[in-house]
């Protein structure tokens, strides 16, 4: 078994890899293509015997690594065809494009399995909502799923690869930043089930607009098996007018309407969500509304796979949340939710929203990164989410980085004090504040995009010693 995490044992042979990908070998001997194969994607953990995939990105072409590759003992390489002259290599499997041409050898190698696939996406949610259907679902089945986030047309294929004969259901996230990407991974995957947690504003700076964001997920559902079902947000006006046809069933969730829809919900002093299905109760540990979402989600899959709900709500009170997704953690006399994974004006409006909600004692901080990615729309966005702070009834605002000023300008317009709505070019300046200001009994809510390394401010907060404050 290698040890690398760069390189994959597949339960195929080096000639059935071929076969797949419908290509003649170059130089590949009958004793090696029946060797199976392994996968190897990093040149710099190449080892004797590996397949070895040249990947192509925006800034970097692995086709360039072919030579060393192989002199480090490569059993092969699979390689573009017209980029055959410009490396050698003794044996190679020539294809059009190596990226293209590993969601081939997915689809291939997903064929060769007994398993249900669910595919999982959305604007916000899709991991989490990935990780409760892989804790749910492991109460009853040998489950396999996307690791962390690797949704994209490199992380699909990896997933895939990971399936065995023994797994009975696979949760496979699909994700995207432009139009056109999560069509072939449906392709590729050819899931029994899909979900869409919501759309949202997400990637508005490559799909335009929120019809576009629809548009672009609704398509998981082209590679449903005939029969399969589809399951969607019925409160997201976009989704809830999809329906039942020739080729897929629909089931939808919500919480004002869907098929499955909470009943009695309440909420603990943590923010987390307990309500019932018809008969059986559920009790969350992760806080928000938006988690509710996804328990609903992971509810609806489950339930139709026939589950009982007693174990589906089990399953779902063990389950807490991922690093940096609404993780509520204690430092020294204050709380802080920890939302730094990323951010889009959604899942920042939920997060605002959730803490807003809480009776607390201490005052509520909302510290703010940038979110990215947001095109022509970010300053009104960024404005937007100013004005819920002060609506929230926060009591201090923290904007961080460049477009989050307009954060700060939104606060202020909607009323909120110039005193309290604060606005700091970095993490490093915000956090100078914060170490002078952050009180006993305080709760900071700290958000922003992955690139603004809002956890950093995360990790200093939970060291600090706040101020403390006659009452």
């Amino acid at each position: 078994m290698a040890t690398s995490k760069q390189i994959q044992n597949l339960d195929l042979t080096v000639g059935e890899l071929c076969a797949i990908l419908e290509s003649e070998p170059v130089g590949l001997s009958a004793r090696a293509s029946k060797r199976k194969v392994k996968l190897c994607f990093d040149s710099r953990e190449a080892a004797p015997g590996v397949v070895y995939w040249p990947l192509k990105g925006a800034r970097f072409d692995a086709h360039e690594f072919i030579p060393q590759v192989m002199e480090k003992g490569a059993l092969m390489t699979v390689m573009d065809e017209n980029r055959a002259k410009d490396f050698s290599a003794d044996v190679y499997v020539p294809v059009d494009d190596t990226n293209a041409a590993l969601l081939k050898l997915a689809k291939g190698y997903q064929r060769l399995f007994k398993l249900k696939k669910i595919a999982v996406t959305g604007s916000n949610g899709k991991t989490t909502t990935k990780e409760m259907l892989k804790a749910v679902l492991s109460e009853q089945f040998k489950t396999v799923a996307t690791e962390g986030n690797f949704n994209n047309q490199i992380g699909v294929p990896k997933t895939i690869f990971r399936f065995k004969h023994s797994d009975e259901i696979a949760v496979v996230e699909m994700g995207t930043s432009a139009p056109g990407e999560i069509h072939p991974l449906s392709m590729a995957v050819e899931p029994d089930i899909a979900v869409i947690t919501n759309v949202g504003a997400s990637h508005l700076e490559r799909l335009g607009s929120l019809d576009n964001v629809f548009k672009e997920k609704v398509t998981i559902a082209d590679g449903l098996r005939k029969g399969g079902l589809l399951v969607v947000n019925a409160d997201d006006t976009r989704l809830s007018k999809l329906r039942t046809n020739k080729s897929y069933r629909v089931i939808t969730f919500g919480i004002k309407r869907g098929v499955i829809r909470p009943e009695r919900l309440k909420w603990d002093a943590n923010a987390c969500a307990s309500f019932f299905i018809g008969r059986t109760e559920f009790h969350l540990n992760v806080p928000g509304i938006h988690n509710v979402y996804n328990a609903l989600a992971a509810i609806a899959v489950a339930t139709s796979l026939r589950m009982p709900k007693s174990t589906v709500a089990r399953a779902l009170e063990k389950f807490h949340a991922a690093n940096m997704r609404m993780e509520i953690r204690n430092g020294i006399g204050i709380k802080i939710v920890s939302d730094c994974y990323n951010a889009n004006p959604s899942s920042t409006r939920m997060a605002l929203q959730t803490i807003g909600a809480l009776e607390k004692p201490g005052r509520k901080i909302a510290v703010l990164g940038d979110m990215l990615e947001l095109g022509d729309k970010a300053a009104e966005l960024h404005r937007e989410i100013g004005e819920l702070v002060q609506q929230m009834h926060f009591d201090v605002l923290v904007a961080v980085g460049k477009l989050s000023k307009n954060t700060q300008l939104g606060a202020i317009a909607c009323g909120m004090d110039r005193g309290s709505a604060l606005h700091f070019e970095n993490a490093e300046k915000a956090m100078e504040y914060l170490s002078e200001n952050v009180r006993f009994g305080d709760i900071l809510l700290v958000k922003g995009s992955r690139g603004m390394k809002m956890e950093q401010i995360v990790e200093k907060l939970l060291r600090l010693e706040p101020v403390a404050v006659n009452r």
